[in-house]
């Protein structure tokens, strides 16, 4: 029979177990972790927890599910896959933390999810692999998070691999999407610079 820790994560972290010696203080609630199973997977963590006197940690700009969420990434007890739902969030996470395998995971999705992904920009639903149907807006406010993490990775290969889609999409949609208002100035440059090229391209065949 399973245990309840593996089927509600959620009461696992917000209650002390045996082996838990570490606090994390997320928005107004308490998870209890261990630092060991931290430390190992973290980088970020890691150096936090050489200091050995200390039992708690608090943790900013995080939703506590969404902590969660990471947390269970961690635990070897839960089978966790990435997927539409979290793999933005996940990816913010684990850049934030240095969490390798994490972000490994991600990465490998978001090349699959984009070597799927068909956009017609006319559209205004775009339909996922699950089925769901996602608002172009909303998809392009990921291209552009995603983008914008993998840059401040240096992983120029998946950054292509997501400047190729959201340069076929029309710059006055991209600059509305609230996605590329929130990123700094040198990205919204590389976007629109992709879009330029796409565009010069475009014309360039259409010449021919």
């Amino acid at each position: 029979m399973e245990s309840a820790a593996k089927k509600f994560p959620e009461q696992f972290f917000v209650q002390a177990h045996p082996f838990s010696d570490l606090t994390l203080f997320v928005q107004d609630r308490e998870l209890y972790v261990d630092k060991s199973v931290l430390a190992v997977g973290s980088k970020v963590f890691r150096t936090y927890l050489q200091d050995a006197t200390i039992d708690s940690i608090e943790i900013l700009d995080v939703s506590a599910n969404d902590m969660i969420e990471l947390l269970r990434f961690l635990y070897p007890q839960y089978h966790c896959t990435i997927n539409n739902h979290n793999v933005t969030i996940l990816l913010i996470l684990a850049n934030r933390f240095e969490i390798d395998f994490v972000i490994s995971a991600c990465r490998t999705f978001t090349l699959v999810y984009l070597s799927k992904l068909e956009l017609n920009c006319a559209n205004e639903l775009i339909e996922q692999d699950d089925g769901t149907r996602l608002p172009i807006s909303s998809i392009i406010e990921i291209l552009c998070i995603w983008f914008r993490e993998f840059f401040y990775m240096n992983d120029a290969n998946t950054c292509r691999a997501v400047l190729d889609k959201l340069s076929q999409c029309k710059t006055s949609t991209i600059d509305a999407s609230n996605g590329f208002k929130g990123i700094d100035e040198a990205i919204k440059w590389r976007i629109f610079q992709a879009r330029t090229k796409h565009l010069e391209t475009k014309a360039s065949l259409e010449c021919k």
